[in-house]
């Protein structure tokens, strides 16, 4: 009898503590991320969310896009967020008006706009792929060129590549303001426009259907002026990071276990992860491409640079924003604090 009791005992015990511990768990925190669209502009955090990685570090991530830039950062000065997922640019124009999100983890090093030309006017015009870019755009004069909307960043981006190679608008190329992908990708198939400017994944749709070559693939590097750029960041107030530093630091892993996992994940299998989110919209061949594209932005050390503050301010002061500013520094907008 009791050889019986010395077996079953131990199970039971073993069965109760694994209630207790279970019990005693803490149920995961809720937070609140925004972002202005759902776009691979925020590509670390559909990974994080796809392989758990904010659940590892005890968050409910609920993510919420505003369609559109302006309410995703308005929602987290106001407390009506913990976080966002925001372009660096709406960071400086929220700075101008005396507003404060601090970045804390940096997940695109470089701008994932890019330019698309046609095939057929870059036949004309004698445009190649591997051609180096200043004449890439100096052959372009009398083309038409697409941008989303007058003062937009594929506006500021568009005017400052063409101002660099010395061609002027509209005398040597027009540039029109067509809107969105819904609007601007046909307006590139029937010729209305030769070459566009738009983020990722609208340039490789185009791509992956043949109608056209790359202009300027910024993600890539192919810029030498613009190797770095405020393009995505991690974002919170000041309040919350001196009232809660410790959710934030919860934060900062998960991202940076996504930053982690892309580096050393095939661009194959990042497409499957990307597919439950984007794969009704895109097709795999130009999911791909633009995984791969993104991929090649992702910033590993997850920390902004000097470099990339100053030439977003840079870009966004010649066109004619930021006139409250003077200048910027690295401090202003960004901590380290929490990569640590």
């Amino acid at each position: 009898m009791w050889s019986k009791w010395t077996r079953i005992l131990p199970v039971i015990a073993a069965l109760a503590l694994s209630l207790t511990l279970t019990s005693a768990a803490p149920a995961a925190e809720k937070v609140i991320l925004t972002q202005p669209v759902d776009s691979l502009s925020f590509f670390p955090i559909y990974v994080g969310r796809i392989k758990g990685f904010f659940k590892e570090e005890g968050l409910e991530l609920d993510v919420k896009a505003t369609a559109g830039g302006g309410p995703h950062l308005t929602a987290v000065l106001a407390g009506k967020a913990e976080f966002t997922a925001s372009p660096g640019t709406y960071q400086l124009n929220a700075l101008n008006s005396g507003k404060r999100a601090i970045g804390f983890v940096d997940l695109l090093r470089r701008n994932i706009i890019g330019m698309v030309i046609h095939k057929d006017a870059a036949k004309k015009a004698g445009i190649k792929d591997g051609m180096p870019l200043m004449e890439k755009v100096k052959r372009a004069k009398g083309l038409k060129v697409g941008v989303t909307r007058p003062g937009a960043l594929t506006d500021v981006l568009a005017r400052n590549l063409l101002g660099r190679a010395g061609m002027k608008v509209p005398a040597d190329v027009r540039i029109l303001a067509v809107g969105g992908g819904g609007t601007m990708l046909p307006a590139f198939k029937n010729r209305k426009i030769d070459i566009f400017t738009i983020s990722t994944p609208h340039p490789e749709r185009m791509l992956s259907q043949g109608l056209g070559i790359w202009f300027v693939n910024w993600a890539a590097g192919e810029d030498k002026a613009i190797k770095e750029f405020m393009m995505t960041a991690v974002m919170a107030t000041p309040k919350l990071m001196k009232e809660r530093p410790k959710l934030v630091k919860r934060m900062a892993r998960a991202v940076m276990k996504s930053q982690n996992y892309i580096q050393k994940t095939s661009v194959e299998q990042l497409t499957k992860d990307m597919t439950p989110f984007f794969g009704t919209r895109v097709t795999p061949e130009a999911l791909r491409i633009s995984v791969a594209t993104v991929k090649g932005a992702v910033n590993p050390t997850g920390k902004m640079t000097d470099e990339a503050v100053q030439t977003t301010f840079n870009i966004m002061k010649s066109g004619g924003k930021l006139k409250n500013l003077k200048s910027v520094k690295r401090s202003d907008v960004w901590t380290d604090d929490f990569l640590k």
